[in-house]
């Protein structure tokens, strides 16, 4: 079974960013459903969704709070901070592979792609 995962990169220190909140949810029964808040890792990484919660696909969006992990990392940003709690809204397939949201972040900036782990199948 799939779960969705996000790995997150402080470019600025070139390092994996620990230690940074994220929130989640997905739409079930057309309504928002709340998850368990997620936390990064040593090697900057956070399962968001575990298998169940991935394998019908559906919409998803996640929160990454950016802005409180640069406070904490000593960064001096101003009162406004350009990048501070970052949302993300996609919809995903159903899915057969781990799929894992890597993000590189910045103070000023940041990006996000999707890769996934591409379980082949053996047609006889």
């Amino acid at each position: 079974m799939a779960m969705l995962a996000i790995e997150i990169v402080d470019s600025t220190s070139g390092k994996m960013a620990e230690d940074v909140q994220v929130q989640v949810r997905k739409i079930v029964d057309d309504e928002w459903k709340d998850f368990p808040e997620a936390t990064t890792d040593v090697s900057g990484h956070a399962v968001l969704f575990a298998k169940d919660d991935i394998k019908d696909g559906g919409y998803f969006e996640i929160l990454v709070c950016l802005g409180a992990y640069f406070d904490q990392t000593g960064h001096a940003l101003p009162q406004y901070k350009l990048v501070d709690i970052v949302p993300l809204r996609f919809g995903l397939e159903p899915a057969q592979s781990n799929i894992t949201l890597r993000m590189s972040a910045t103070p000023h900036s940041y990006s996000a792609d999707f890769s996934a782990q591409i379980k082949r199948l053996n047609l006889v």
